[in-house]
């Protein structure tokens, strides 16, 4: 029998910063999300717990959850991620959600512009990192339209 949408979310609230620190010899983080990660995606209900997996990056913006890494691709292989990456990257851009959406920038979408305006969102955002604002900005840059 699957966990319940709270016992997942429950957690996911318990990942710490010092859960993803390579300099703790006791971090579980990348195991746990791995396994967290993989569970939601035997799941049926990614418009549940999708929005769980974008706080996650929000909260922890400054942990390195991977390169893509598991939240990436439970997100990546759902249909319905955009819609709410464009959501998260309104609220608080984050280096994996810049990451994502220059992703979809260089598949060349016919929303492409809605995706670079997004990017410029995020290298401006108060709420961004110094780092993610920097990312986004280099994203934006690189994706010039009739650039490269």
């Amino acid at each position: 029998m699957s966990r319940s949408m709270t016992q997942i979310a429950t957690d996911l609230d318990g990942l710490t910063p010092l859960d993803f620190d390579p300099m703790n010899v006791e971090a579980a983080g990348d195991r746990r999300l791995q396994e967290i990660c993989a569970e939601l995606r035997e799941r049926d209900d990614a418009e549940q717990w999708a929005p769980l997996l974008y706080s996650l990056m929000e909260r922890l913006h400054q942990a390195d959850l991977g390169s893509p890494g598991p939240v990436v691709h439970a997100l990546e292989a759902w249909d319905g991620y955009r819609r709410l990456l464009a959501e998260s990257l309104r609220r608080k851009p984050t280096p994996l959600t810049v990451w994502m959406a220059n992703r979809i920038l260089n598949s060349n979408p016919p929303d492409f512009l809605t995706w670079h305006e997004l990017l410029h969102v995020a290298a401006n955002h108060p709420a961004a990192s110094s780092e993610t604002r920097a990312d986004a900005r280099d994203f934006y840059y690189q994706a010039e339209p009739g650039g490269t």
